[in-house]
């Protein structure tokens, strides 16, 4: 994977941006305030629009009264695009692909990924149908697509008919996650070695398969742990049990971005197996933390790590146990890691995405 220097554009005057999708825990979260915090290091001339309210976007993030889901969707699609219209924005910004623009007004959307389109039985029921429903109607009415990767983009051309001339790439980003894991040990009572699986635990995670796999891992390295950072999303009630009842495994429950800095960067390694990712931001946070990664051959993940990271053979347990045993076996150069992460600067993916208005843009 080869990187070229960044172009530093201009951004069109008062583009806005949806931030509603700061309160969400997840993927969408955490893009969005990166992608804000890009934005104040380059003085961009963005307004973020957020409940009923506009305003800079380092307000919006010290904000802290956000709507419910129903009233989200209410201001997302009825009141915001009112408001936004009063500055006649040049371009508006969709990060999390939901809401509405006002008429007559360019409007860019975010691509996360089309895993609700690649298996809908990864999700619940009802929210695989809106899925499928709202972000098809979403994509066809957007002027431009960002999307995370090169991945994505080509699935976003094949399942939802986006024309190749309306997507624009746009790779994510990370700050350093490089931390003492002091706090991590010490509030869970953690004095040995580990492995970290980071994420919310949901179907495509391909958790089950790790756990098999930790079961071999684990007769050689018997002095490891397995520790399981993030919140249960939704999936099997067996599987939780068995999270929570096998002695090995630490299942950590939601961390705090301090918390789960710190229990990064105390790691042997990140395992990451999941069966489908439109980037995949952990493996980068650990790579920002000096820390390397273990993968699946995801076609992202595949794009994005493979000359950094161990990918196993397949998405089985088998492969995943041997890869985690090759990797803690192996050397590792932190410093190499560090530098590949750096690239995925907040500064560099914020200057891409005011490339992107200032070329939809009016």
């Amino acid at each position: 994977m080869k990187f070229s220097n960044i172009e530093r554009p201009v951004c069109p005057a008062k583009a806005v941006i949806y931030a509603d999708s700061l309160s969400n825990r997840g993927g969408t979260g955490i893009y969005l305030k990166r992608l804000l915090e890009g934005f104040c290091q380059c003085d961009a001339d963005v307004v973020a629009a957020l409940g009923r309210e506009l305003m800079t976007p380092s307000e919006a993030l010290s904000y802290q009264h956000f709507a419910q889901s129903i009233r989200k969707v209410i201001n997302e699609n009825i009141i915001l695009p009112s408001v936004t219209a009063s500055l006649s924005p040049s371009i508006v910004h969709l990060p999390a692909f939901s809401g509405r623009t006002p008429p007559g007004i360019p409007c860019a959307v975010t691509l996360h990924d089309l895993a609700f389109c690649r298996n809908p039985s990864w999700f619940p029921l009802l929210r695989s149908i809106y899925y499928r429903l709202h972000f098809r109607s979403v994509a066809r009415k957007a002027d431009v697509v960002m999307v995370d990767s090169e991945s994505t983009g080509i699935e976003a051309r094949k399942l939802l008919g986006i024309e190749e001339s309306r997507i624009r790439r746009v790779y994510l980003s990370t700050d350093s996650f490089m931390a003492d894991p002091g706090a991590f040990r010490k509030r869970f009572s953690l004095q040995g070695r580990y492995i970290v699986f980071a994420g919310t635990i949901e179907p495509r995670k391909n958790i089950s398969a790790l756990l098999d796999s930790w079961e071999v891992v684990n007769r050689t390295h018997t002095d490891l742990c397995l520790v399981i950072a993030g919140r249960w999303g939704w999936g099997p009630f067996a599987l939780r049990r068995r999270l929570l009842d096998t002695e090995s495994i630490l299942l950590t429950g939601p961390l705090s971005k301090t918390m789960l800095k710190s229990c990064i960067s105390g790691a042997e390694l990140l395992v990451y197996p999941s069966l489908y990712e439109g980037f995949g931001l952990p493996p980068l946070e650990a790579a920002s933390a000096g820390v390397p990664s273990v993968i699946t051959p995801a076609s992202a993940l595949k794009e994005i790590y493979s000359g950094i990271s161990i990918m196993a053979e397949g998405f089985d347990p088998g492969s995943i146990a041997r890869s985690i045993l090759y990797s803690l076996d192996s050397e590792h150069d932190a410093e190499v890691l560090t530098d590949f992460a750096s690239w995925f600067s907040t500064e560099r993916m914020a200057r891409e995405v005011l490339k992107v208005y200032k070329e939809f843009g009016t």
